[in-house]
């Protein structure tokens, strides 16, 4: 009898056992499956288009996933838009860079530009967001943070309109390193080349 018991409760911890590790397995795809898709770093920008002398620009560096889509088409009245923001962050304080998103930090804040037959976008090459360099607090409170990015892309073709989204989470290391720097500079020399 005592052999019997101690039978059923060996059983019991062994399937105890099976069981916890499955849901462990379950929780570890479940984190697998919403990785961060891609990083990016702030760096200081004295470029003369910004409305302040110096802002501070998010960029990334590194893409987790590669994401870049072609679109075939053909129509004589085509154009494009492209929104992007973060759902979560203060839009007042951080805003994209309207001749690169082509859009505000708000939703449904886009402008078009026209364009015809054939477009390969790297959506992420679009995205580029800056914040005033009276808001260095704000920045250094999003150093090592994890956030929501949504995007965007829509091709209005006169009757039909066609859209395509993402919803991602990105990574903000924090100051741009000197190796980050020359990740950024070595992506923008390299769109640069294709748009010529």
């Amino acid at each position: 009898m005592l052999k019997k018991i101690i039978y059923k409760l060996c059983i019991v911890v062994a399937c105890t056992t099976v069981f916890c590790n499955a849901a462990d397995s379950l929780d570890t795809h479940s984190v697998d499956k919403d990785p961060i898709f891609a990083n990016f770093c702030f760096y200081k920008d004295t470029s003369p288009w910004f409305p302040e002398d110096t802002v501070y620009t998010l960029t990334y560096y590194e893409m987790e996933n590669e994401l870049t889509f072609t679109l075939n088409y053909k129509s004589t009245n085509t154009s494009y838009n492209f929104g992007v923001r973060f759902p979560d962050l203060d839009i007042e304080k951080i805003r994209a860079k309207l001749f690169i998103a082509a859009g505000g930090s708000g939703p449904g804040l886009y402008l078009g530009r026209k364009h015809s037959e054939s477009k390969t976008i790297t959506p992420y090459d679009l995205i580029d967001f800056y914040v005033s360099i009276k808001d260095s607090l704000y920045v250094k409170s999003l150093f090592g943070t994890t956030n929501r990015l949504t995007w965007v892309y829509t091709l209005d073709m006169g009757k039909q309109e066609q859209e395509m989204t993402g919803d991602n989470i990105i990574y903000i290391s924090g100051a741009c390193t000197e190796e980050q720097m020359k990740m950024i500079r070595d992506r923008q020399k390299e769109n640069q080349g294709k748009e010529q």
